[in-house]
Order: C-alpha cells, then sequence, then structure tokens
C-alpha cells in the first residue's frame, strides 16, 4: 500500500498508559526465553519463562512515511523495551526506506541480514511465504496460554494461515473511505457524502453529480481524487461494479468480465470530463490545498491533513457502486525464520500487535486497530478529526480483503494491469481492450 503520512507528534506514552489503565488493560510483562531457527523446541511463555541473563537483540522494522510517523515507532520501541527489561530483551527499531522497501526486504532474507521482525502490505505476503523465510508462529501461539488469537479480525487471520501454519500478525487494517471537504460542499449548496449515506442516496449517481458541481479546471479544482494505484483505482471500481480482478479462489485474471469492464469505463469516463486531477498532478496535495472535494484513500490519509488542511473535512464510507464496496487493507508483521532468537522474538512481537500497542497508534490516528478490543477501538473512535470514524468500522462488514497471491506473481500482475490502465485512461485503449489484454498478458504470472 502507498501510504503517505504527516502531523505534529508529541508524545502519547503517557496518556494511553492512563487510558488503558481506566480500561482495566494489563501492562505486565509476558515472559520468554531463547531458542533456535530449527524445528523449534516448545516455547517458554507465560509465568513459567525466566529471563535471560544475557540481553537478547531484536530488531524490527516498519516503513514509515516520514519523519512523524518513525517517531510514533519509535516510543513504542520505548513502550516494548520498558515492558521486556526483566527478561533481558532488547528491541531495536530499525525504519525501512520508503522506496524499494520490499525488494531490499528480499535481498536481505537472502542474504541472511534480515530483521527479526518486520512489517509487509498483505498483497506482499505469498512472495515472502513462499520463499520458506518465514517463521510459523504456530507453536507460539498454541503454547502461550496468555495469547488470545481471536482478539484479531478472523478474515485476516485466515489469510495468515496456510498449511495448517500461522505466518504472522497483523499490525493494522484500515477500509477505503471518502475524504471530503466540507467548505467546497456548504459553497456550491450540495449535500456532503455523510448527509447523502445517512440518507440512503450516497452511490455513484450522487457522487458523478457532485463531482461535477465541484470541478472548474481552470481554476485547478476538480470534484473527486483518488491515487492511481491498484487500492482506489482498477481495485475498486472493479469491486464496486460487481467484477473483481482475481477469479474465486485468486488463481486467474478476471477483468475481461461485463462487470469489470463496466467498472474501467466509468473511471475513464470521470478522466474524460476533467473530474479529477489529470496526469501528475498530486491529488493528494491538492486536496489539502482545497483544490479536490472528494478523496478515496485509507485511513492513513487522515495525519496529513489534519495538519495541512485549513478547511473542515470529515469523512464517509464510499459510495455504493453496483454493489456496496471498499477496500479492507491491512498488513502484518512478519519473524524472519532465521532469527537467532525465535522466543524472543515472540515476545517483542506480542507487545507490538498487542492492546497497548495498537491503541498508541490508533491514537495518534494513522491506522484501524487490528485488534477488536474495546480499549483500542475506543482510542481509534477518539481520535478526531474526522469526526465520523465510525466509518472506517462500517466499512468492515462489506470490505473486499486486501489478500495475496499464493499461485502467481503479485508484483508482476500489478505491474502488467497497472500499465495497461494508464493506457486506458490516457484515451489509448478502451475498456474492452484493458480487460482483455489484462487477462492474456498476466496468464502468465500465475502457476496453476
Amino acid at each position: 500500500m502507498y501510504w503517505k503520512r504527516g502531523l505534529t507528534l508529541f508524545s502519547l506514552t503517557t496518556i494511553i498508559a492512563l487510558m488503558l489503565a481506566a480500561c482495566g488493560v494489563s501492562t505486565t510483562p509476558q515472559g520468554g526465553n531463547n531458542g533456535s531457527t530449527d524445528a523449534p523446541p516448545a516455547p517458554q511463555t507465560g509465568d513459567n519463562a525466566q529471563p535471560s541473563g544475557d540481553v537478547t537483540a531484536i530488531r524490527w522494522r516498519t516503513r514509515p512515511s516520514d519523519a512523524a510517523e518513525q517517531q510514533v515507532y519509535e516510543e513504542l520501541n520505548a513502550l516494548v523495551n520498558e515492558q521486556l527489561a526483566a527478561q533481558g530483551i532488547q528491541a531495536s527499531y530499525d525504519p525501512g526506506v520508503n522506496q524499494g522497501y520490499f525488494e531490499k526486504l528480499k535481498t536481505e532474507l537472502a542474504s541472511g541480514n534480515a530483521p527479526d521482525i518486520f512489517w509487509i502490505g498483505a498483497v506482499e505476503l505469498a512472495d515472502f511465504v513462499n520463499t520458506g523465510e518465514i517463521l510459523d508462529l504456530k507453536p507460539y501461539i498454541d503454547q502461550d496460554s496468555d495469547f488470545e488469537l481471536s482478539a484479531f479480525y478472523d478474515s485476516v487471520m485466515a489469510e495468515l494461515t496456510r498449511d495448517g501454519k500461522i505466518y504472522g500478525l497483523p499490525r493494522d487494517i484500515s477500509t477505503m473511505v471518502t475524504y471530503y471537504n466540507a467548505d467546497m460542499f456548504a459553497e456550491a449548496g450540495l449535500p456532503t457524502p455523510k448527509e447523502l449515506s445517512e440518507q440512503g442516496n450516497w452511490n455513484w449517481e450522487t457522487m458523478l453529480d457532485n463531482a461535477r458541481q465541484l470541478t472548474d479546471p481552470t481554476d485547478q479544482r476538480y470534484g473527486v481524487g483518488f491515487g492511481n494505484w491498484w487500492g482506489p483505482s482498477w481495485g475498486y471500481f472493479v469491486n464496486a461494479a460487481g467484477g473483481s480482478p482475481f477469479n474465486a479462489d485468486r488463481t486467474a485474471c478476471a477483468l475481461n468480465t461485463p462487470e469489470a469492464i463496466g467498472g474501467a469505463r466509468f473511471v475513464q469516463n470521470l478522466y474524460n470530463e476533467q473530474l479529477l486531477p489529470l496526469g501528475d498532478q498530486d491529488g493528494e496535495a491538492l486536496f489539502n490545498a482545497g483544490k479536490v472535494g472528494m478523496y478515496f484513500n485509507g485511513r492513513w490519509f487522515a495525519p496529513g491533513i489534519r495538519t495541512n488542511a485549513q478547511f473542515n473535512w470529515d469523512v464517509a464510507e464510499m459510495p455504493m457502486g453496483q454493489v456496496e464496496s471498499t477496500w479492507l487493507f491491512w498488513g502484518p508483521y512478519l519473524v524472519n525464520a532465521r532469527t537467532e532468537n525465535p522466543e524472543a522474538a515472540w515476545e517483542v512481537l506480542k507487545l507490538l500487535t498487542g492492546v497497548e500497542a495498537t491503541a498508541q497508534i490508533a491514537a495518534l490516528g494513522t491506522n484501524v486497530p487490528p485488534r477488536q478490543d474495546q480499549a483500542a477501538v475506543d482510542a481509534f473512535l477518539g481520535a478526531t478529526p474526522p469526526e465520523n470514524n465510525q466509518a472506517y468500522l462500517d466499512g468492515i462488514a462489506y470490505a473486499a480483503l486486501e489478500a495475496p497471491v499464493w499461485d502467481g506473481n503479485w508484483a508482476d500482475f500489478n505491474n502488467r494491469v497497472q500499465s495497461l490502465w494508464d493506457e486506458m485512461i490516457a484515451g489509448l485503449i478502451t475498456p474492452e481492450e484493458f480487460g482483455e489484454r489484462a487477462c492474456e498478458q498476466t496468464a502468465e504470472t500465475f502457476t496453476n
């Protein structure tokens, strides 16, 4: 996922700790010991674990988009170390590069110097697991009486489970929503997406009508915008038109169906009418500058608007197409199978994905908690603006899950489809040609 975030940050650790204490959340550290990566012995967890006399170093990584987000994870690292100090475990946060993040990780894994724990996007999961370089967490989960797997969303954990093994724990989730400039709607005398949604009238037709009335290309002012990448472009519009990029078991392309082509045609018309920023214009920057009425994006977009926008804004669910649809984006932490200390890595991972950590990130407003614990959910709902945080949660029930391609190559599929999509929105090929060529040119990316 191509996430851009930014906000002015102050330390949240004390605030979150007090909030969670009020909710009755335990901050007692879990136990653990050291071991090897090959056929790991029964992990020692809970009250029976004894701290090592030596410090055990665990390096972990995310991909921060800016200094503000990096500071959040550095504070989280301090929280982890405070809770694991008595067990002789020392976590070290190693922020990753924004460009080429996944390629660098794959190179490090191949050469044996990757971090012990690292975050990836969900669509990348198969590319990592299929190499055999990711640790199976099931033995640790099964023998840790203090750990509750049911706290995480079932749909997400189902994707992390394969052939009886569990290959990670979710760091975050986010549905895609409609961000809107409330001042632009007020000036135009139009009902906002939230108001239309409450009336049961928020759909592609009303979205298109609003976009036309809000657009003035001569003033570089546009009714709608979204990033030109798979999530908000060909992914969402194909799904909401009743189609899908893949067949049911994700073993073949399905972009050539009438439904998928219909979604592509809708987007091509948006470009033809110049209702959204064209070419290399940065739609996110234009929205923050008050030049875009509606913008489709995930939760990671919110902190930047808080910092940069000089107008009133809020969010609503995605407009109804032929069917109700949005994306459920998510990303897991994985554990390197070559880690020298898998038990210590497990203790760190539990804290990184625990109630306190996910509440801290939720309070910042960057992500929706991957857990259903009420303390984490309450921290997220209280992280305003936007006021309508419930819109992110309401979309979970019907969202299409961001999911790996186990029997193919996601990166190759994405690159080929995106290239054809760019040709289509530029008017060089028709939506029908886009769908047919996409499936023809990606057939070899699937192994079945």
